[in-house]
């Protein structure tokens, strides 16, 4: 048998560590973690906005293209790195291979700016079919706009189909019921 080397007790010194950081990322949060738990707390939240609606909504296609363009820019930008940090090595060859490829990712956006891939912004497209924005007219009564009749309508979403304010309304919904439990009581 032979004997384990350094480079041996590296690897299993690394797996023991990761281990041991797995077990203890797991196990802290349910230990130091609160325990309380209700209808609210289980609601969907993100970005301190309470979710409204399903997660199945159509998007345009346009928004994939955008998804596409970072892809393949973010791969270009990688493997410039990779030349970048290689340049001595590969020499005038690495040289003339980046900068095909630089070249035809050029040629790639040119012809994608050529057929209008990249302006899919309202104001692009009234410009490319010649209409001349509105920015206001004279009489325009910015209280009218901005006015509002109740209180309803600021926890109401604008569809007036969801409420907006709906974890809120939970839990004064929760409240409620407890109060309502202990006076039966």
């Amino acid at each position: 048998m032979s004997a384990i080397t350094p480079y041996d007790w590296a690897i299993i010194a690394f797996v023991i560590g990761v281990t041991f950081l797995c077990v203890f990322m797991l196990t802290v949060p349910l230990l130091l973690g609160g325990k309380a738990w209700g209808r609210a707390k289980q609601e969907q939240f993100e970005s301190g906005v309470v979710s409204a609606g399903g997660a199945r909504i159509r998007l345009s296609a346009k928004f994939y293209l955008v998804a596409i363009f970072f892809v393949v820019f973010d791969l270009e930008a990688l493997y410039l790195y990779a030349w970048a940090t290689s340049v001595r090595e590969v020499g005038w060859i690495g040289f003339i291979a980046a900068a095909v490829f630089i070249l035809v990712l050029l040629i790639g956006l040119i012809y994608e700016m050529s057929t209008g891939a990249l302006n899919w912004a309202p104001h692009d497209r009234r410009k490319a079919a010649g209409i001349k924005p509105k920015l206001g007219s004279p009489n325009m009564d910015i209280a009218a706009i901005t006015k509002f009749n109740s209180i309803e309508e600021l926890v109401q979403d604008p569809t007036g189909k969801i409420p907006a304010q709906s974890a809120i309304k939970t839990s004064q919904n929760d409240q409620t019921e407890i109060a309502q439990q202990q006076l039966k009581e």
